[in-house]
């Protein structure tokens, strides 16, 4: 009579399936193949069930002149970045501007809302006074303001950048002030105790941590930064990604208007990985 050899126990949660020679594909490359594989799906249904007859007459969204398709879309991103040849004209100035708008707006905004974090958090008495006018001044909607920024700087550049700064300014002021309250009492009490003047306790004790909650916040501030800075340029006329697409629009160019959107995607992944890896620089113990 044979006898079978036992099965081996795991070790350190190693099976069976787990032997040498038989290695498992690493999850990083099974969802990189499947979310290219839903890409490329996609990319392929847009391209081609526009093409069905029944499904364009039944369905308006799949009509080829309002869904267009990626060749066509292909096509136009080629005529923006490398100028149209009956007008000469290219999409570098335009997506300059917006750039241009949203990171120095953004970097003002955070500036300004970590200053003044810093400070309420730093006094109870200046915070109970001047909350409730700051709750208030977050409660406007940001739309609202646009055509007054438009009115009192004019269609320019400087419109897009005072509106950016004023939705980054809260983003970063109200991480910073969380941030700042978040000091521990006792901390500040043994501070104290050692001779510290409030000035200290605020550059040695709360700066850090509004440091800290402030760049935690940068990935967020720069999309809401590049949102409302295309806004105030579709709606104000401004010279930019906005103003771009708000004449694609209205000449009812589908496969600019979709080539503009798939920019200004590409563009936000940019600035968000870029917001990322400057959190990760400056946080790293965070990691």
């Amino acid at each position: 009579m044979t006898v079978s050899p036992p099965r081996s126990t795991p070790v350190y949660g190693r099976t069976d399936d787990d032997r040498p020679g038989r290695p498992a594909v690493p999850w990083v490359i099974t969802r990189s193949l499947i979310q290219a594989a839903l890409v490329v799906l996609g990319l392929l249904a847009w391209q081609f069930l526009p093409k069905i007859d029944f499904l364009a007459d039944h369905i308006r969204f799949l009509d080829p002149f309002y869904i267009s398709s990626p060749t066509q879309v292909w096509h136009s991103l080629r005529l923006l970045f490398e100028g149209d040849p009956a007008t000469g004209g290219s999409v570098w100035p335009y997506l300059r501007t917006t750039v241009l708008a949203t990171v120095e707006g953004t970097a003002i905004g955070l500036v300004l809302g970590a200053l003044a974090g810093l400070l309420l958090s730093n006094s109870w008495r200046l915070s109970e006074v001047s909350r409730p006018f700051i709750v208030l001044a977050n409660s406007v909607p940001r739309i609202a303001l646009i055509p007054i920024s438009v009115v009192i700087f004019g269609p320019t550049p400087l419109a897009s950048i005072i509106n950016v700064i004023a939705v980054v300014f809260f983003v970063g002021f109200f991480n910073a002030f969380e941030g700042g309250r978040s000091v521990k009492p006792a901390m500040l009490e043994n501070a104290r105790l050692l001779g510290a003047s409030p000035w200290q306790l605020m550059r040695s004790i709360r700066l850090p941590r509004v440091l800290t909650w402030t760049f935690a916040a940068v990935p967020n501030a720069i999309s809401f930064g590049l949102i409302v800075a295309v806004t105030t340029e579709l709606l104000a006329g401004v010279r930019g990604m906005g103003q771009l697409l708000q004449n694609s629009t209205t000449y009812v160019q589908t496969s600019t208007t979709f080539a503009i959107v798939v920019i200004l995607s590409v563009l936000g992944l940019m600035l968000y990985g870029a917001a990322i890896a400057i959190k990760k620089v400056v946080l790293r113990w965070e990691e």
